[in-house]
């Protein structure tokens, strides 16, 4: 079974590390406060390289109260979790410009991390949540992502 995923043609971003990502949840009226700082002693690292993609997955953690890392990249993602291990949950695109998310996780979990790692994908294909659970993936999820069900499949982790 290959792990391998076509990756369309995408320009290079700098990798960016970003912990002061500022949002608004004007745009998404279901927060209702009912979440707000249940995870403040956490940390979420965000692997994607979609902005929007980004923004929506931090918009859903914003009132949890979670310190952010975001990675356009998974190399760079990989090299941080190897030094820190301080991260309580990774969330893992697939399609990254560099190493794809599969291939992310295995090289995570040939060093033994036990941090949970949920897969997510918005080119969801028969055979990925396999593929991903039998990489390392603790979980999988494929986009579009309601908030309801991220914050479910998250708090399996982080509670």
């Amino acid at each position: 079974m290959s792990d391998s995923f076509e990756t369309p043609h995408l320009n290079r971003c700098d990798l960016h590390q970003d912990t002061s990502f500022h949002h608004s949840t004007e745009a998404f009226p279901e927060f209702d406060g009912a979440n707000d700082n249940i995870w403040k002693n956490k940390t979420v690292m965000i692997v994607e390289d979609v902005p929007s993609n980004y923004q929506l997955l931090a918009a859903y953690l914003a009132r949890t109260g979670a310190r952010i890392i975001h990675f356009d990249f998974g190399l760079p993602a990989f090299e941080l979790l190897k030094s820190d291990n301080n991260i309580d949950l990774v969330l893992m695109d697939l399609r990254l410009p560099d190493l794809n998310g599969i291939s992310v996780t295995r090289l995570i979990r040939s060093i033994n991390l036990d941090v949970p790692i949920i897969a997510q994908t918005a080119f969801a294909m028969q055979g990925d949540r396999e593929r991903c659970l039998e990489a390392g993936c603790s979980d999988y999820i494929a986009k579009p992502i309601r908030k309801q069900d991220f914050l479910s499949i998250v708090g399996k982790y982080m509670n």
